[in-house]
């Protein structure tokens, strides 16, 4: 079991469906159209510095990564998959990196993303069933 995080540089007017379209287009193979960032170049050096992709692993350190997979990344995101009983540990130092530097974060176990603690508007307001009409 594994527990997966989308880290994209920061979008003006970026909104919580525009983020997920890009986070499944990536898991799908196609590397999503997103702006880099020096901010986004700056969290994978410091990430991969801590806790260094598998593919960057000799075969006897791969069970000691907190990694499920290689990461998956483009110009302007980074997809990666934490084991289950590490995910704590690497959620705490990503969220102190966090705090350094300003990214998107999607959280497709919750289908939400955020700019720190504030969570991204939606693209339109879903209407209630009673909204039918308009």
């Amino acid at each position: 079991m594994s527990h997966d995080l989308g880290f994209f540089s920061i979008k003006q007017g970026a909104t919580t469906s525009e983020v997920r379209e890009a986070y499944l287009s990536s898991c799908e193979g196609t590397s999503p159209s997103w702006p880099p960032s020096d901010a986004l170049k700056s969290f994978i050096s410091a990430l991969e510095t801590k806790y260094p992709c598998i593919d960057r692993l000799s075969d006897d350190e791969i069970d000691e990564s907190p990694w499920s997979c290689d990461f998956d990344k483009g110009d302007g995101h980074i997809i990666v998959s934490m084991v289950f009983s590490r995910a704590s540990e690497v959620g705490n130092f990503v969220w102190g990196l966090l705090e350094q530097h300003e990214l998107i974060v999607f959280d497709p176990q919750a289908d939400k993303a955020y700019i720190g603690n504030n969570e991204l508007p939606e693209n339109q307001e879903t209407k209630k069933w009673w909204q039918f009409w308009k």
